[in-house]
């Protein structure tokens, strides 16, 4: 059985042969340990899709990612005047002044940005994608190159980010964007809708591009964030329109991955019509006991995560390592509807490969059901 074979069969709630392995990897974790070179990870659909593949095939992971977002448009490198190496990374200067710093295991960011403003004007509502013609190319190429490489063997998730999280990067600050929600929130809902269109005519190309699940990146619907009455208000609605969305025209799993703290939401999360969810925090990241979830919601949706790759898997030794992850594995067979193991959320930029490549050491020696 593939992890094609294998991830299918967990997510609709069938026992495959072994539990499957599949973590999201923060995007400095990939440039920091495949060997791509900045520009070229960064900047270049083949370049991004060879960092995702190469990590992939070192942890042996039954499915893979196609997080489109993160790549930057090539069109951008002709505004670059310069690009050198410096103490900890690399350093683009741009025609008009301002500077990009490209840290060793860590996105790109400006450390001087000329001419052009850090916040976008508070009323704007930015069409991301509006029919398949604006979708751009070099999001179009990244999927494709990963399904050409890796859809006969592993299953390739789309993902879209959520109507919520676009409205909390629209502001100055996520705290203003929290702020919205209680001082106008009807201004809020308009916006909502306007970028659920977007989400869902997003999600439809990638269901019609032929990825295997739909991931929905929720990552400030947490407790952290918000109420729980304010997730049915903010949240909730907008997400179960994707999920009806893709499931009228589409068979395709569905997930949401919300990030932090969500122990005390997970009954109306499953609300959305999701199909599973992702991250399920462990005490410190968030407040999620597997065992309490699998008992709560492990017969409606699949579970996929809850390993702490912040305080279990970084910087514990060999045998600590096996023996939390055969624990998260005993329990997470318990569950109905099937168990993915996986980091909680993205796995950190400093978690050492030689700890990640225990995992489908331990999976195969403990996870056959």
């Amino acid at each position: 059985m593939n992890g094609k074979e294998r991830m299918k069969l967990a997510m609709r709630g069938e026992k495959p042969d072994r539990v499957p392995l599949m973590c999201q990897l923060a995007t400095g974790h990939i440039y920091g340990n495949a060997g791509v070179g900045p520009l070229e990870y960064w900047y270049t659909p083949k370049g991004y899709v060879e960092g995702n593949v190469r990590m992939t095939d070192r942890y042996r992971f039954d499915g893979i990612l196609s997080d489109v977002g993160e790549i930057r448009d090539p069109e951008e490198m002709a505004g670059f005047k310069s690009f050198e190496k410096v103490s900890g990374g690399h350093l683009a200067c741009l025609e008009n002044g301002s500077e990009l710093y490209f840290p060793e295991a860590e996105n790109p960011f400006f450390i001087r940005l000329e001419g052009v403003s850090r916040h976008p004007d508070k009323e704007a509502v930015i069409r991301y994608f509006n029919d398949e013609g604006d979708i751009p190319d070099h999001h179009k190429e990244v999927l494709g190159e990963i399904q050409k490489r890796k859809g006969a063997e592993l299953s390739v998730h789309g993902e879209v980010g959520t109507a919520f999280e676009k409205l909390l990067y629209q502001t100055d600050t996520l705290d203003d964007g929290l702020m919205a929600l209680l001082d106008e929130p009807e201004r809020c809902r308009r916006i909502l809708e306007k970028y659920n269109k977007s989400v869902i005519l997003f999600a439809l190309y990638q269901c019609g591009a032929g990825i295997d699940a739909l991931k929905l990146s929720s990552p400030f619907a947490g407790a952290g964030f918000i109420s729980r009455n304010m997730y049915k208000e903010f949240v909730l609605p907008f997400e179960r329109e994707v999920v009806s969305a893709v499931k009228e025209k589409y068979d395709i799993p569905c997930y949401i991955h919300t990030c932090g703290k969500i122990g005390d939401r997970l009954d109306l999360i499953v609300q959305t019509g999701i199909d599973g969810i992702e991250c399920l925090d462990p005490i410190p990241l968030g407040d999620v006991d597997l065992e309490r979830a699998v008992g709560e919601i492990g017969d409606r949706v699949f579970i996929k995560g809850n390993l702490d790759s912040v305080n279990e898997l970084m910087n514990k030794s060999r045998n600590e390592i096996v023996e939390t992850v055969h624990k998260r594995i005993e329990t997470g067979k318990k569950a109905g509807k099937g168990f993915i193991l996986s980091t909680a959320c993205s796995v950190s930029p400093r978690v050492p490969p030689e700890n990640m490549e225990l995992l489908i050491e331990t999976v195969e020696k403990y996870g056959n059901y």
